[in-house]
C-alpha cells in the first residue's frame, strides 16, 4: 500500500501522519494487506457503512480503551467521515507504537464520492430513492501520477 506524507486531497495534516488515497487503500483492503479502523462514532456508522472484509470500528471517543484490540503488525488505515478525526487518531496510534498506520484521504466522502462501496440507509436529495452522487466540494483534486 503506498502512503505520502502530506495529503494530496485534504487540507488538514498533522506532521508525521501518513497518508493513502481511498483507491490505494481500498485495493489492499480487498487483498487483505491492511484493516480500515473507522473511527467515527455508533451512531454514524448506523447509517452508512463500507460492507468489506476488515473494516472495524473503534470510535475515536473510546480508542484509548480499544488500543488492545488493535495489531501493531498489521497495515491501518483510519477513516472517518471527512479525513480530520482519522488523521488526529492516526498520530495518536503512531505516537503509541502503531508503525503502519495511514489516514484514509477524504475520509467516507471522498470514498462515497469515488463510488467505492457503501451501504447506506441516509436517502439522498429527500426523495428516499438514494440516487444521488455525492459531490467533490471542500476537496482538491490531486495531480495525475504514476502511485495512486
Amino acid at each position: 500500500m503506498q502512503t505520502t506524507e502530506t495529503p494530496t486531497l485534504q487540507d488538514f495534516h498533522i506532521e508525521g501522519v501518513r497518508h493513502v488515497v481511498p483507491k490505494e487503500a481500498f485495493e489492499a483492503l480487498e487483498k487483505g494487506r491492511a484493516v480500515l479502523l473507522d473511527v467515527r462514532e455508533l451512531n454514524e456508522v448506523k447509517l452508512e457503512s463500507i460492507p468489506l472484509d476488515r473494516v472495524i470500528n473503534h470510535p475515536m471517543s473510546v480508542i484509548v480503551d480499544r488500543l488492545p484490540y488493535l495489531s501493531k503488525d498489521q497495515n491501518i488505515v483510519v477513516i472517518c467521515q471527512a479525513g480530520v478525526r482519522s488523521v488526529k487518531v492516526a498520530n495518536f496510534l503512531n505516537r503509541n507504537g502503531y508503525p503502519h498506520v495511514a489516514n484514509l484521504e477524504g475520509g467516507l466522502t471522498l470514498w462515497k464520492a469515488l463510488g467505492l462501496p457503501i451501504e447506506s440507509k441516509i436517502a439522498a436529495g429527500g426523495c428516499g430513492c438514494n440516487t444521488a452522487k455525492p459531490s467533490f466540494s471542500g476537496f482538491k483534486m490531486a495531480k495525475p501520477s504514476g502511485n495512486q
